[in-house]
């Protein structure tokens, strides 16, 4: 399974046209000629910024050929087109590919647990965190984050069945998958990131303000950097 993020922005005051908009769209069907296979689709908001990640088996771009051929996904970005930032095109021949290469986010990580060390039971829960960077500085903690250790912590089992690290620019956003809810996701990654070697030479990439070290601090970055889930679907061959 591989994991890739698109990220844009919508006009400032239709925010919440947009959410309606992404939020009602049909699931898409994941079987895709040659064996390619469209695991889930999450869509997250950070103000007027709007994050798209997909969970796919096989080639990207045989996947967006796929989806942008629905009648369904095009009408809903259609709709969409209208509350964007940035114009784009769709239709034209060069139109996806410069909307896409302006889009794509970087991954910097991309770890699934072992299904034997994932703990048992519970609901599983999909959040994304924001790292509130310093201007300028997005590439470096990038860099950081892609060089810390796993979030595994030192349990046999563990509540985190997937991690991943995009970014772009300056937005640099944690998608991450727990068994156990949000307090299960909060516990386990604050023991994990307050004592992370990484974690200090973070503070100085940071906003004023933000410090992951102490446990209030992550406390604090875990409730205000979370961005809102406006829908999650997935494969009825991936469990949930």
């Amino acid at each position: 399974m591989e994991r890739h993020a698109l990220t844009f922005t919508v006009r400032p005051g239709t925010e919440q046209e947009a959410r309606r908009v992404l939020a009602g769209y049909p699931r898409p069907a994941t079987e895709i000629d040659g064996g390619a296979r469209l695991l889930g689709t999450s869509v997250f908001f950070w103000r007027n910024r709007v994050v798209r990640v997909m969970d796919v088996d096989g080639p990207l771009p045989l996947i967006m050929r796929h989806l942008s051929a629905q009648p369904a996904i095009r009408r809903t970005e259609s709709a969409l087109n209208p509350l964007l930032t940035e114009k784009r095109d769709l239709e034209a021949p060069t139109g996806a590919r410069d909307f896409f290469a302006r889009a794509m986010m970087t991954r910097v990580v991309h770890r699934v647990t072992d299904p034997a060390l994932l703990a048992p039971g519970g609901e599983r829960i999909r959040i994304a965190l924001r790292y509130p960077v310093r201007p300028g500085r997005g590439d470096d903690i990038a860099e950081l984050l892609g060089a810390g250790r796993p979030l595994l912590g030192a349990a046999t089992t563990t509540p985190l069945a997937s991690t991943s690290v995009f970014w772009h620019g300056d937005f640099v956003v944690r998608v991450a998958d727990f068994v156990g809810g949000l307090d299960a996701a909060a516990d386990h990654l604050g023991r994990t990131v307050v004592g992370a070697p990484t974690t200090a030479g973070m503070t100085g990439l940071l906003e004023p303000g933000w410090d992951l070290t102490t446990p209030a601090g992550f406390a604090r970055f875990f409730a205000e950097q979370r961005l809102d889930l406006v829908t999650h679907r997935q494969s009825d061959a991936v469990s949930s």
